[in-house]
């Protein structure tokens, strides 16, 4: 009876789900990618929903009651919620997905920065340098995903060391998914000169700009449509620096966008940074700057 019991409590361990919340669903794939049929994510932020300024429904707040883990990644709302949720389940982990990511400055607009003097550039990089808002969106390099996914994968052997060689598959293979992901991008900008610029309406693909020598260009001011005497100074160094097409998101109004792309005969594609399938996601994004698509 005792063994029959023992086997019970072992076989209930063995198949038991851990129950993880994360922010965004970049963050549910890659913590269903290792985790499989041993995980059970929830995720905050729904798609067209802006992460800046969400707030949690009631049934995802009785999922944070239930979760033994946390995986935050320095979004706005979790400014406002990450306490709430302690409140919530005391005895639920805080994780850092982001650990060993070097973070770099959220890009601010740049238009009219021409007409500036020297000084006024000096003193805007001194002042930014100490007051720089980081850019949260680490999950549009493959690099960073790498780090993310061993992050995942630490925390789950810890919390789950019997099921350990089950997660190391998994992570094993989503490594080969990033390094595939990373080579198809590369592929597609082998003839793509260095430092080729593409437009976005909020500069969410800084990472990914890093990663491949490109450089955005973000239409928003400080997270609003520009004033129309910056939206002219956009228009002209959008037909200077021969931009192609410009990327909106469905969490954002892209009217500017859809101005400027009206003025210079261009594409205006909606390309959100916060899509599930995010190796896919990369991919055409590339493929949009590479004119291959």
């Amino acid at each position: 009876m005792k063994f029959i019991f023992t086997l019970f409590v072992l076989i209930n361990i063995i198949y038991a789900k851990t129950n993880i919340v994360v922010s965004i669903l970049p963050q549910q794939t890659f913590v269903e990618k290792i985790g499989g049929e041993k995980v059970t994510v929830t995720t905050m932020v729904k798609p067209g929903s802006d992460p800046h300024t969400y707030e949690p429904k009631p049934s995802q707040m009785k999922a944070i009651s239930k979760a033994q883990i946390y995986f935050p990644i320095n979004l706005e709302f979790e400014n406002n919620w990450l306490n709430k949720f302690k409140e919530q389940n005391k005895n639920m982990q805080f994780v850092d997905m982001t650990k060993n990511i070097e973070l770099i400055p959220m890009q601010k607009h740049s238009h009219g920065e021409k007409d500036h003097n020297m000084e006024a550039l000096n003193e805007e990089k001194h002042e930014h340098h100490h007051h720089e808002e980081k850019d949260p969106h680490i999950w549009t390099s493959p690099s960073n995903v790498k780090i993310m996914a061993k992050n995942i994968y630490d925390t789950l052997i810890k919390n789950d060391p019997i099921n350990q060689e089950y997660y190391k598959t998994n992570y094993m293979n989503f490594l080969d998914e990033i390094n595939k992901t990373d080579k198809q991008i590369r592929t597609l900008f082998l003839n793509l000169p260095a430092n080729s610029k593409f437009m976005v309406f909020h500069p969410s693909w800084g990472y990914f700009a890093k990663e491949y020598g490109l450089i955005q260009l973000p239409i928003e001011v400080e997270g609003k449509e520009p004033k129309p005497k910056m939206l002219q100074n956009i228009i002209n160094e959008a037909k200077e620096e021969k931009v192609k097409a410009i990327f909106t998101q469905l969490e954002f109004s892209d009217k500017s966008a859809k101005t400027i792309a009206e003025q210079l005969n261009i594409k205006v594609l909606k390309q959100t940074p916060l899509a599930a399938n995010w190796s896919e996601n990369l991919i055409q994004m590339a493929e949009a700057i590479s004119n291959h698509k």
